[in-house]
């Protein structure tokens, strides 16, 4: 026998032996043997070899020594983390898919997060989160509010100064009539409807078309006698000359008058339109009209020296004014 193989052979039948037998069958490693014992891994590798012992585990198995250091280190690890966050470990830490009790500093409220997620996930407190989500809900409508008042000034301020007498709707729109532009159908003169019963004395809202109460007068004249025209009725120059104590001549009329002088105005010059009806069915500002050169009113009769086309509308700026040109 060589002298090796005799030291290893004292050593696998020593009472030393023993005990490092009995502490290994016990579950623990050769490596934890070894350093139990204060002998090299490869006698304790001998001493199982030779009397073929074993500790129960399968190979590369760790201890249950060391499966509760690795377990003390990280959930040492897990606690430092929890400090960090503000919160804290009352335990439970088995691995990291087990769950862990935890406390949260700042309301107190106890709940459980599992291991895994408390060392790596976003760990918060749903109670404080939701105390946070209220604050910031209350802070949101109080902008919101504080929004809402402020244009609701500014709609009261720009609504006082578009009606600082606090008039109805209704009452607005008929103020905003009475302050639109319109042109008169007699004279062509622009006007408002306030000026016009300013001007008359009217309370109740009037817009008929005309500026002032003569050129409305002669609107209805004008009116008059194109309904008398249509019904097939003559004109009045015979009531009028009767009126006036003039003289007439029943052969005067306006047909026979334009063949004779033709469609031009004698008083501004230019052509007359006898297909105008601007007032009326029958007649507009261009109708041609008879016009007495001397006005009947001044003496002036219903005869064919007397007489001449005019405009409708340059025979009533003329009126009854004697040689007046428009």
């Amino acid at each position: 026998m060589k002298k090796g193989q005799y030291v290893q052979s004292a050593w696998v039948n020593s009472p030393q032996a023993d005990a490092v037998a009995g502490y290994y069958m016990q579950g623990h490693t050769v490596a934890e043997t070894a350093e139990k014992f204060g002998v090299s891994k490869h006698q304790v590798n001998n001493l199982v070899k030779k009397r073929r012992i074993t500790n129960g585990r399968k190979w590369g198995e760790p201890s249950d020594a060391h499966i509760e250091s690795v377990r003390k280190e990280a959930e040492q690890r897990l606690i430092e983390r929890l400090d960090l966050l503000g919160f804290d470990y009352l335990g439970g830490y088995v691995n990291k898919a087990g769950n862990i009790t935890l406390k949260c500093r700042a309301c107190m409220d106890v709940f459980e997060r599992t291991a895994g997620f408390a060392m790596r996930g976003n760990l918060i407190c749903k109670k404080c989160e939701h105390e946070k989500a209220l604050a910031r809900q209350a802070q949101q409508r109080m902008v919101h509010k504080a929004e809402a008042e402020k244009r609701r000034a500014e709609r009261e301020a720009q609504k006082l100064e578009q009606n600082p007498l606090g008039l109805s709707k209704r009452e607005l729109e008929k103020q905003k009539k009475l302050d639109t532009i319109c042109t008169c159908t007699v004279c062509g003169k622009e006007y408002t409807p306030r000026q016009y019963m300013e001007s008359e004395g009217l309370i109740l809202f009037s817009n008929v078309g005309y500026c002032s109460h003569e050129c409305k007068r002669k609107a209805m004249n004008r009116l008059c006698k194109a309904n008398k025209r249509a019904r097939g009725v003559q004109d009045n120059h015979r009531q009028r000359a009767k009126y006036y104590g003039c003289e007439y001549d029943s052969s005067v009329t306006l047909a026979k008058l334009i063949k004779r002088d033709g469609l031009r105005c004698a008083l501004c010059g230019k052509m007359c339109d006898p297909n105008d009806h601007g007032w009326t069915k029958y007649m507009g500002p261009k109708s041609p009209t008879i016009d007495h050169i001397v006005p009947m009113s001044k003496g002036g009769g219903h005869v064919w020296s007397n007489v001449q086309i005019a405009h409708a509308l340059c025979n009533s700026y003329k009126c009854d004014k004697v040689d007046e040109a428009v």
